[in-house]
């Protein structure tokens, strides 16, 4: 294995972030988890999210998740780079599988891309 518990740790922080941004609706708390260029890719039904993390952030701000679950599913780290593997349910009443890349840029794990699945409703 080539990472340490340390970045680990530090990758599991970001996606805590993540999701407790999500929860809350804090634009703040998901800007300092995604890298500013960051990007998502994904599909709910016929409609296609491939956008900018901001247009991802904004929705969310504008509607919070509210005390969906979340579930960290992997983690690999190899150096600078990480990527995660994450079950959502309940997030907006849809269940998702998210998957996370993360790089360690000037010395903070920032997640530079997301992808997901919509799997459909939570049931």
């Amino acid at each position: 294995m080539n990472s340490t518990i340390t970045d680990t740790e530090a990758v599991t922080v970001k996606i805590n972030a993540y999701v407790d941004g999500c929860r809350q609706g804090d634009i703040s708390i998901l800007k300092g988890a995604f890298h500013p260029d960051a990007r998502m890719f994904g599909a709910v039904g016929a409609d296609r999210y491939d956008v900018p993390i901001t247009a991802m952030i904004d929705m969310v701000g504008a509607q919070p998740t509210g005390n969906h679950d979340a579930r960290v599913l992997s983690i690999d780290v190899s150096g600078d780079a990480a990527s995660v593997k994450l079950a959502e349910s309940n997030f907006w009443g849809q269940d998702f599988i998210d998957y996370f890349l993360l790089a360690r840029i000037d010395g903070d794990w920032q997640i530079v891309a997301k992808a997901f699945d919509n799997p459909g409703p939570t049931g």
